[in-house]
C-alpha cells in the first residue's frame, strides 16, 4: 500500500514562517502610519495658511462694504453716494472688477464700470435679496469674460431691506494669491469646493463650475469625499484613483487632505490638497520589496525541508496505521453480532471471530481454526452447504437461507449463511457471514399463528398508520363489509364509514385519538353494496419504543341487530312513560270534563231549545265531548301492551291519528282525505295502523315545513289481479293506503336507503332514522307491501298495501237516542271531587232519585247502616284517598250484598269491566259521564237488582 503523504508538518512550518514574516511586517506598518500622520500634519498646515488668507481677504471687503452700505447717500444713491463708490473702486481697482448697487426689487441703481455680463448675472443678486445676509457666490464665468466671484452685502433703510451692495472680484487673482502659492509635490494639486459640492478651482479648468459627482474614480470614494466636504470636516481621505485623471498618477491611489474655510454669510469653501500615495510612501517601497523577497525565500526553503521530512514521517505512520488497522479489524470482527469465518480452498476454517466460536461451540474460548466447516453443520444440510461454499471459493457469491449449525451441546441453530469470495495475492479464499435467525423464525412462526388467530375471530380487525391508512385487515372485515383485503389495503379507514354518524362524531373521535387514548364508541359503517350497519368499535394506539404513536388498531363488531332492539326498547319505554303520563292526566282531566259536561246537560234542560243560550250550551257540551274523545285517543295511541291482531276499521284509525297531528301542523299545510273505503278492515292492532299513518305523515310534514303544501291520504280497494298478484296466498282484495305530499322530494340515491335503520336526511337532533324502518317492519309483519315514488322538487308518494279481511270488529257498541230513564230510588254517590259529587247529585235529582253524597269512602259503610230511606244503589269513584273504589265495592258486597254498585273511573290501567264485575260491581262507567249515559246505567243496575 502506498504511504499516505502527510501535509501537516509542511503546513505547520509554513504557518510558523508566515507568523515570523508578520512580526517583521509590524515595524513597516508602524513607520507607514507615522509617515502618513506627518504628511497629514504638513498638508493641513499648508491648507490652513491658504484658508486664513482667504478669510482675511473676505473679512477686509466685508468691513468695507458694511461701512458703505450704512452710508445714507449710498442708500438713497445720491450723487455723493455714487462719488463715494467711485472713489472706493479707484482705490481697489486692482482687486475689484466691478461695483454695483441693486434695489429691493432686483433693479440696478448703479453699476461701475458698465458691464453687460454683470447686468445679466442676476441669480447671485436674487439670492442676496432672498437671504438678506452677506453672501459669497460660486465662481461664475460668462462666454468671453473672465471668471469672477460676487460678494454682496444687504442695504437696510429704516431697518428694512432696500437691496444690496455687490462687488465683482476676479477669481484668477484670488486663486493666484492664495491657492496657486501652496507648495505641492510635482504631481500634487489643489482643489477648491463650495459648500454645495461645486468645484471652484482645479488644475483642469474644465472641471470648474461642475458638481463633485463628475470627478473620476469609484463612486463610493467620490461619495466619501463629498460627504466630508459637506460636513466641513478637517480630514484625510484615501482615494483609489486620481479624481481629476490623466498623467502617470491616473491609476494610482492618492491622499486628499480636506480643510474647510468659513466665509461671510454662513457660507464656506473647502480646500482639498491632492498628493499621489507613491510620493508620500515612496521611501517605504524599498523596505516592503526587501521584506517580500526575504519572506518568499523563507517560505520556499521551509516548504522544501518540510516536504522531505513529511515523506519519511508519512511512511513511518503508514506502517503504524496498517498494524493498528489489523488489530482493530480483528477486534471489530470479535465485536460483530454475526459469525465470521475465513475458509481456505479446502473449506477449512482459517479464522473465526468470537461470535462464530459461540455459534458452533457455545463458548468463545474454543479453538475452531484448522477444522472443516462441515463438521459444525447438521447432516441434513451438509451436502447443499458444501456445494455452495465450493461455488463461492470458485468466485461466485452465494447465500444459503436454510442451514442448521450443530453445537457442541447437541442443540441446533437456524442460520443464514452468506459466502463471498476473497483473494489474497494468488490464494483464493472464502468469507462466510453466519447470522443466527433462530429467534427470528420463532417470532415469525408466532406472528403467523397470531395472524391466523386474528383471521379466525368474528370481529373485524384493522391496523392503520398514523395517517389513518389501512395496512392490515382480517377476514372478518371482508365478511362484514364486502371489501376484500386488496381493496382495503392502502385506503383510508374512513372509506368504510358512512356519512350518517352521530352529531359531533368526528370532533369527539379526533379529540380522543389525538391524545393517544383508547376510543370506544359506535360507528355507522357502509358496506360495499351501500347498505349500512352499526358497529361497536375500539380504537387503540400502538406506540414505538420512544413512546410515539405509529399505528392504531381498530376492532369492531356488528351490533345493528342489538341497536335495533335497543331502539325498540327505548321506544317502548318512551311510549310507556307517555302512557303513564297520559293516564295521570286523563284521570284528572276526565274529572274536570265530567263536571263541565254534567253541568252543561243540566243547563240544557233548563233552557228552551232554539234559543241562543241553548245553542251556546250545545257548543260547550260538544267541546267537552271532543276533549274526552281526544283524551281517549291519546290513551289508545300510548298503549304499549302487546295486543292481539283483530279486524280494525282503517279509516277510523286514520281519522283519529290525523286529529292528534292536526294541532301540531302549521297552517301552510293542507290535509286532504279521500277515504273512499271507510268500512274496510284489515287484521292488525290499532296502534300498528296509527304508527304507519303517523310516521308517514311526519315525514311528509317535514318535507313541506319550509314552503308548505298539501298532504293527501287515499284509501282504496285493489284487486289481486290488478296488482299482478297471482299466488294462492296473495289472492283476495287488498287495501291501498296512499300518502302523497307536495314537498321537496328525494333523489334516487336517497330512495335506495330510506328504509335502512338509522338513515335520515334530517339535521342532527331532528330525527333518529328509525321511522320508515319501523313502518317497513310493521307492514311486513302484517303481510303487506310498501313502495315509494319520488322526484326532487316533485313530492313523494308512499303506497301501503294490506290484505283485507271480512270479519267484524270485536266490541262494537250500538247506541241510540231515546227518552231519559227515571226513578225514585235512593242513590249514594261517593267521590273525592266535590264538582263530581255535585254534578251527579243534580243529574240524579233531575231524574227523580233521592241522592246522598259522600267525599270519604271510609264513612260509606256507616251511612249504609243508618240511611233512611235505605240506600238502593251506590255509585263510587275508583281513585280516592285511603281506599279505592274496588276495595269499597268488595266491602259493600261482603256486608250489604243486596245493594248494587256502579264503579266510575277517569282512567286506570288496572281496572276494566271484568275486574269490576269480579269485585262485585254491576257496571263500569268511564268519565266523563253525561246525563243520558248516567240515566241508562243507573236504571239498568236497579232493574237488575230487583
Amino acid at each position: 500500500m502506498t504511504p499516505r503523504f502527510s501535509y501537516q508538518p509542511i503546513v505547520l512550518a509554513l504557518l510558523a514562517t508566515l507568523v515570523l514574516a508578520g512580526l517583521f511586517y509590524l515595524p513597516y506598518l508602524s513607520v507607514r502610519t507615522k509617515t502618513i500622520d506627518a504628511f497629514y500634519t504638513q498638508q493641513m498646515l499648508l491648507a490652513q495658511q491658504a484658508g486664513s488668507g482667504l478669510q482675511s481677504y473676505f473679512a477686509t471687503y466685508t468691513k468695507a462694504l458694511t461701512y458703505l452700505s450704512e452710508q445714507g447717500a449710498i442708500k438713497t444713491m445720491e450723487d455723493s453716494g455714487k462719488a463715494l463708490l467711485l472713489d472706493f473702486f479707484s482705490i481697489h481697482t486692482e482687486d475689484i472688477s466691478n461695483i454695483q448697487r441693486i434695489d429691493a426689487n432686483g433693479a440696478s441703481l448703479f453699476t461701475f464700470p458698465e458691464d453687460t455680463t454683470v447686468q445679466g448675472e442676476s441669480a447671485h443678486c436674487l439670492r442676496t435679496l432672498d437671504a438678506q445676509t452677506p453672501l459669497v457666490s460660486d465662481v461664475i464665468a460668462h462666454r468671453g469674460a473672465k471668471e469672477r466671484i460676487f460678494f454682496s452685502i444687504p442695504v437696510l433703510r429704516e431697518e428694512r431691506f432696500d437691496g444690496c451692495l455687490s462687488l465683482s472680484l476676479p477669481y484668477a487673482r484670488i486663486a493666484n494669491r492664495y491657492l496657486n502659492q501652496i507648495p505641492m509635490h510635482d504631481e500634487g494639486y489643489v482643489l477648491l469646493f463650495s459648500r454645495s459640492g461645486t468645484i471652484l478651482h482645479a488644475p483642469d479648468t474644465s472641471f470648474i463650475g461642475r458638481e463633485g459627482s463628475h470627478l473620476h474614480g469609484p463612486q463610493e470614494d467620490i461619495a466619501l469625499l463629498r460627504s466630508r466636504i459637506a460636513a466641513q470636516e478637517q480630514t484625510l481621505v484615501r482615494l483609489r484613483t486620481d479624481p481629476i485623471g490623466g498623467g502617470p498618477r491616473a491609476d494610482g491611489a492618492v491622499f486628499a487632505v480636506v480643510y474647510p474655510v468659513s466665509l461671510p454669510g454662513d457660507n464656506s469653501w473647502s480646500i482639498v490638497l491632492v498628493t499621489p500615495a507613491q510620493k508620500v510612501l515612496g521611501a517605504m517601497a524599498a523596505f516592503r520589496s526587501q521584506w517580500l523577497v526575504v519572506t518568499g525565500l523563507a517560505v520556499v526553503s521551509v516548504g522544501l525541508l518540510s516536504f522531505f521530512l513529511s515523506g519519511n514521517l508519512a511512511k513511518r505512520r503508514e506502517e503504524q496505521r496498517l498494524q493498528a488497522m489489523k488489530e482493530q479489524l480483528a477486534g471489530l470482527l470479535d465485536l460483530a453480532p454475526m459469525g465470521v469465518f475465513l475458509l481456505d480452498p479446502r473449506g477449512v476454517v482459517v479464522y473465526a471471530n468470537q461470535e462464530a466460536k459461540r455459534l458452533v461451540t457455545d463458548t468463545t474460548e474454543a479453538v475452531v481454526a484448522g477444522r472443516p466447516l462441515i463438521d459444525f453443520l447438521h447432516r441434513s444440510c451438509r451436502p447443499a452447504v458444501a456445494a455452495q461454499i465450493k461455488d463461492s471459493i470458485a468466485g461466485q457469491a452465494v447465500q444459503v437461507e436454510a442451514a442448521q449449525l450443530l453445537t457442541a451441546s447437541g442443540s441446533l441453530r437456524d442460520v443464514v449463511i452468506t459466502a463471498t469470495p476473497y483473494q489474497i495475492g494468488s490464494l483464493q479464499q472464502c468469507i462466510l457471514i453466519v447470522r443466527d435467525v433462530s429467534a427470528e423464525r420463532k417470532s415469525a412462526a408466532w406472528q403467523r399463528r397470531l395472524a391466523a388467530a386474528v383471521d379466525q375471530v368474528k370481529e373485524a380487525v384493522l391496523i392503520v398508520d398514523d395517517q389513518g391508512i389501512i395496512e392490515y385487515a382480517n377476514v372478518a372485515l371482508g365478511e362484514m363489509t364486502g371489501y376484500s383485503r386488496g381493496e382495503c389495503g392502502g385506503q383510508p379507514a374512513r372509506m368504510l364509514w358512512a356519512r350518517e354518524q352521530d352529531a359531533h362524531f368526528d370532533q369527539k373521535f379526533e379529540d380522543v385519538v389525538k391524545l393517544g387514548e383508547v376510543w370506544r364508541g359506535r360507528i355507522v359503517n357502509q358496506r360495499k353494496d351501500g347498505s349500512l350497519f352499526v358497529a361497536a368499535a375500539t380504537v387503540s394506539p400502538v406506540r414505538d419504543t420512544m413512546g410515539a404513536i405509529t399505528h392504531y388498531v381498530l376492532v369492531q363488531r356488528d351490533i345493528t341487530h342489538e341497536v335495533e332492539i335497543d331502539a325498540r326498547m327505548r321506544q317502548a319505554q318512551k311510549m310507556e312513560a307517555i302512557g303513564t303520563l297520559a293516564g295521570g292526566i286523563a284521570h284528572d282531566f276526565n274529572n274536570i270534563l265530567g263536571g263541565i259536561i254534567g253541568f252543561t246537560d243540566m243547563a240544557l234542560l233548563q233552557c228552551a231549545p232554539g234559543t241562543e243560550l241553548h245553542s251556546n250550551l250545545l257548543h260547550i257540551r260538544q267541546g267537552g265531548k271532543r276533549a274526552a274523545d281526544l283524551v281517549q285517543q291519546i290513551l289508545t295511541f300510548s298503549r304499549q301492551s302487546a295486543e292481539e291482531k283483530s279486524p280494525v276499521v282503517v279509516a277510523a284509525l286514520i281519522q283519529e291519528s290525523l286529529k292528534l297531528m292536526r294541532a301540531t301542523l302549521p297552517a301552510t299545510i293542507d290535509i286532504k282525505q279521500e277515504l273512499w273505503e271507510n268500512t274496510a278492515k284489515v287484521m292488525a292492532a290499532p296502534v300498528q295502523i296509527q304508527q304507519i299513518v303517523m310516521n308517514l305523515c311526519a315525514n311528509a310534514f317535514y318535507s313541506m315545513k319550509e314552503k308548505g303544501g298539501r298532504l293527501t291520504l287515499r284509501l282504496r280497494r285493489k284487486r289481486a289481479a290488478e296488482l299482478g298478484k297471482t299466488g294462492d296466498h296473495e289472492a283476495g282484495d287488498w287495501l291501498a293506503l296512499v300518502v302523497e305530499d307536495t314537498g321537496q322530494g328525494m333523489e334516487n340515491e336517497t330512495l335506495q336507503r330510506i328504509f335502512t335503520p338509522f338513515f335520515t336526511t334530517k339535521k342532527p337532533g331532528e330525527g333518529t332514522g328509525m321511522g320508515l324502518s319501523v313502518v317497513h317492519g310493521i307492514v311486513r309483519d302484517l303481510g303487506g307491501e310498501i313502495t315509494v315514488r319520488s322526484q326532487p322538487e316533485e313530492g313523494t308518494v308512499f303506497t301501503v298495501l294490506l290484505p283485507l279481511v271480512d270479519q267484524e270488529p270485536h266490541g262494537e257498541l250500538l247506541s241510540g237516542e231515546g227518552p231519559l230513564l227515571t226513578g225514585t230510588e235512593h242513590v249514594l254517590v261517593v267521590d273525592d271531587e266535590k264538582e263530581i259529587r255535585e254534578t251527579c247529585r243534580m243529574m240524579l235529582g233531575h231524574l227523580g232519585y233521592a241522592v246522598t253524597t259522600s267525599g270519604s269512602p271510609l264513612e260509606v259503610l256507616a251511612l249504609l247502616d243508618r240511611a233512611q230511606p235505605p240506600v238502593d244503589l251506590v255509585i263510587t269513584d275508583q281513585t280516592m284517598p285511603k281506599m279505592t273504589g274496588l276495595d269499597l265495592t268488595e266491602e259493600i258486597r261482603r256486608l250489604h250484598p243486596e245493594i248494587p254498585v256502579i264503579l266510575c273511573t277517569g282512567y286506570s290501567d288496572r281496572l276494566n269491566y271484568d275486574i269490576a264485575r269480579e269485585a262485585g260491581a254491576c257496571d263500569l262507567l268511564m268519565k266523563p259521564v253525561d246525563l243520558r249515559g248516567l240515566s241508562a246505567a243507573v236504571r239498568s243496575a236497579l232493574d237488575m237488582s230487583n
